[in-house]
């Protein structure tokens, strides 16, 4: 009767191994590795594609959060600015309402792994849902809506500066200078100033923390509307530091308008998982056994399997890009309203998302090493706890050796790093000014690579320019791999 037993106790251990094999195969897929697809179809120009393959994670609660950022970024590509800008609304709420994360998911990601607890943005993609949002609303030709998301950019930073005092990313550049040009247009012209300095500010630290020059398109915008406000110390200053000393164009006149062109440029880098595998000595277990006339007797051996545990950490992998920069200019050169000489300008590198994304994640790797070093000490302990037990029952030898092994097949199993993020963000964000007569207009955008030799060229039929306005347009490129 105690063979049977044991006998049906070790199939049943068994089937919980193969079970527990099974979910550790089928489970090896991290987050990242699911948007394979997804990239393929934007690369393709295909949206409704990639809508359908990202409608496959609505499911996930955890995750949900990226759901919506993800398909409200694709709609922007689609040029679907309205439904756009409801999934960032939903993902924007979902963002603040999980800000303060529950003890019980802290607790989980403690036992299993960070993957564990619902993803509530990091603080870059917190802001740039933001800036996101004012673009749409700035192509729907809704300025005012504009300006509220350019003031959410403020009070999140301050709560991002005041949260995590030595964040690296403690200002948005790219964010400061639309929230500029808002308020430009608007008119507001000291506010304008303001957040063209901070702009300014946040591209000193650019220089610092990610190697990212002051574009000369804000260099101009200061010592324009310095000069405007009368700020003739500052401009001075201005044109010292940046070695500026001929005379500036003045702001846009009330008889033109203006085109404003945004790069989004390749896509955001990608977060693997490296996996650090240890294992320790084989500990010692008795082994009861029964000789044939019932009498027990106690034999020492040691387990096949020793302490086996995994650390797994997160890290950045940047994705090709075979663009630049862009030469924008307007194609029907022959238009009344045109100069003789055809306006152009190439776009100027304002956001580096992928140098952003690197630095954030470094900031946080020891917090992140920590905490994965604690779950492998911790797992180590229930594997030498389980061990021991085994010392003192009268369980089937073989029985405890699959229970053994299944301690240690599932601590390697649930020891996964979490490689979630806003994927379907650019790699990094460029921009242009060019300073039109009002009427109708081809614009030509030349995709430039190494040397500048034309990769593609994107032609965007009838743009409309009106005088005393900003025109928004928008293009992301994403390369075919």
């Amino acid at each position: 009767m105690r063979n049977a037993e044991s006998s049906a106790g070790c199939r049943a251990a068994c089937r919980m191994v193969l079970l527990l094999f099974a979910l550790t195969l089928t489970g090896c897929a991290t987050y990242s590795d699911s948007f394979g697809v997804i990239k393929h179809n934007l690369a393709k120009q295909e949206y409704d594609a990639a809508l359908t393959e990202i409608e496959k994670q609505a499911e996930s609660q955890k995750s949900r959060v990226l759901y919506l950022l993800n398909k409200g970024m694709v709609l922007r590509m689609k040029r679907d600015f309205s439904g756009s800008n409801d999934m960032l609304k939903a993902a924007k709420s979902e963002m603040e309402r999980l800000y303060a994360e529950s003890v019980s998911e802290n607790a989980l990601s403690f036992i299993v792994n960070d993957a564990t607890v619902s993803y509530a943005g990091e603080d870059y993609e917190q802001v740039l849902v933001h800036l996101y949002m004012a673009l749409n609303y700035l192509e729907l030709g809704q300025l005012g809506d504009a300006r509220v998301e350019a003031l959410q950019v403020d009070l999140k930073l301050r709560e991002i500066n005041e949260d995590i005092p030595d964040n690296k990313f403690s200002e948005d550049a790219l964010s400061r200078y639309i929230t500029g040009m808002i308020y430009e247009e608007l008119g507001e012209w000291s506010d304008a100033m303001i957040a063209y300095r901070k702009s300014y500010e946040a591209f000193q630290n650019y220089q610092d923390n990610y190697a990212l020059a002051v574009p000369d398109v804000l260099k101009h915008d200061l010592l324009k509307l310095g000069t405007r406000l009368g700020l003739n110390d500052e401009v001075a200053q201005y044109r010292e530091e940046f070695g500026i000393e001929s005379e500036v164009k003045p702001l846009v006149s009330e008889r033109e308008g203006e085109l404003v062109f945004i790069l989004n440029n390749g896509l955001a880098p990608i977060k693997r998982e490296k996996i650090i595998a240890a294992s320790g000595p084989s500990p010692t277990i008795a082994v009861h056994a029964s000789n044939r006339k019932k009498a027990k007797t106690t034999a020492t051996v040691k387990a096949v399997a020793p302490v086996l545990v995994n650390i797994a950490l997160p890290y950045y992998e940047s994705r090709p890009n075979n663009v630049r920069r862009a030469h924008v200019s307007v194609a029907n050169a022959n238009v009344a309203s045109v100069d003789e000489t055809t306006p152009s300008v190439h776009t100027q590198l304002m956001e580096d998302i992928d140098a952003i994304a690197k630095a954030s994640l470094d900031a946080r790797m020891a917090a992140i090493t920590a905490r994965s070093i604690a779950r492998a000490v911790s797992k180590v302990a229930i594997q030498n706890s389980v061990d021991r037990a085994g010392q003192h029952s009268d369980i089937d030898p073989a029985a405890e050796l699959i229970g053994s092994l299944f301690v240690r097949v599932a601590a390697i199993a649930t020891e996964r790093a979490d490689t979630r993020s806003w994927l379907t963000l650019p790699a990094n964000v460029q921009l242009a000014r060019m300073t039109l007569k009002p009427g109708s207009y081809d614009i030509r955008v030349d995709m430039l690579g190494s040397n500048d030799r034309i990769v593609e060229t994107i032609i965007y039929k009838d743009v409309v320019i009106n005088k005393k306005q900003k025109t928004y347009l928008t293009h992301h490129w994403i390369p075919n791999e």
